[in-house]
């Protein structure tokens, strides 16, 4: 799936991004959703209840995320009685009511505007337009943070990330699909087959990786699930002062807790691979993670993150072998070098050995 990221464009005042219809024809509403007319309509209620204003105009929108085919994420600029307002928009190919309703049950629990740990506030649910309409959250990106960022203060961002997944874990209903182990498996071999079916050199050591992922898989205890965010990572979540909130919730689901653990520290060694110096730059910021995530306490945390963590490389190494850019196939080495290492915890090894 194509994905653009396009935070880089900027809009005059006023200025209307009308995407032409072959952009995207598995979006059939995008166009009716960026109109500034209809766009305007939808917002009328969200005015009169949270902005106290019987008129609201859309001046502009921009583009801010892509992913071809399956949605359409951008912001929206418009004008009050009562002064100017910003919030955001996503599209859908499908009817995806179930999101905002996950959300809407997230923020009433307590993940709300008054909370240290939260999310968006859902706005509205646009059915005829699959339109999910929600609060621009205002911060600084925990990307930003992690690359340029004191050692201090990627530490303080670490710590404020696994708060904020203990505390989710803790407060939100179970909601969506359950992520079992079987089909994390089966997950797990359809990127094994696509590694082998590309013929290249680390093949055999992912098939290594994915016999022992079986092994291990044995060994766990099922039913210890929570609510899960399915993509926790350093690209979702922003600081905005004291309140750390987590975005993108089209992935929710139920899983073992361990799984989004294991998806923001692979995620930080991720990036930490691609656009610092080493993958070992972030590994002070994983372990504040790590420690401060109350659950890694479990007797049987190391194992389960292992496990997790073990999948999540070799997924990132299917996307690598995937891509054919430059120094791709090195970067799957890397990340299949780490599974197994990642496995290696489960029998008295230390992952930096």
């Amino acid at each position: 799936m194509k994905i653009l990221d396009l935070e880089a464009i900027h809009m005059a005042p006023g200025e209307y991004l009308q995407p032409r219809a072959e952009w995207d024809p598995e979006l059939p509403t995008l166009r009716a959703a960026l109109d500034p007319v209809e766009l305007s309509k939808c917002l009328f209620p969200i005015a009169s209840s949270h902005w106290g204003s019987r008129r609201v105009k859309v001046i502009g929108t921009r583009l801010l995320n892509w992913h071809k085919g399956s949605r359409y994420t951008f912001e929206i600029t418009a004008t009050t009685d009562h002064g100017w307002h910003n919030l955001i928009g996503k599209v859908f190919s499908r009817e995806s009511f179930n999101v905002f309703d996950a959300m809407r049950r997230i923020w009433r629990v307590g993940l709300d505007k008054d909370s240290e740990f939260a999310i968006p506030e859902p706005l509205a649910y646009v059915p005829s337009l699959r339109l999910l309409l929600q609060e621009k959250a205002i911060g600084k990106h925990a990307k930003e943070v992690f690359l340029a960022g004191s050692p201090a203060e990627r530490a303080e961002a670490a710590e404020r990330c696994a708060h904020w997944l203990m505390w989710f874990q803790i407060l939100a209903p179970k909601q969506g699909k359950i992520m079992k182990v079987r089909r994390l498996l089966r997950r797990s071999e359809r990127r094994l087959r696509q590694i082998v079916d590309a013929k290249v050199p680390i093949a055999s050591k992912a098939e290594e990786l994915f016999q022992r992922l079986l092994v291990v898989s044995s060994m766990l205890e099922g039913n210890n699930w929570c609510a899960g965010h399915g993509d926790y990572s350093h690209y979702q979540i922003l600081f905005s002062g004291k309140r750390t909130v987590t975005f993108d919730w089209d992935g929710y689901d139920t899983a073992d807790p361990c799984r989004d653990a294991a998806r923001f520290v692979v995620s930080l060694e991720r990036l930490a691979l691609r656009e610092l110096k080493s993958i070992r730059d972030l590994d002070v910021a994983t372990r504040t993670f790590l420690n401060s995530y109350l659950i890694a306490k479990h007797p049987r945390f190391a194992t389960r993150l292992g496990f997790y963590k073990a999948a999540l490389y070799l997924q990132s190494a299917k996307r690598d072998v995937a891509s054919r850019a430059t120094g791709s196939l090195e970067r799957a080495r890397t990340m299949l070098d780490k599974g197994l290492r990642a496995l290696d915890q489960n029998s008295g090894g230390s992952e930096n050995d």
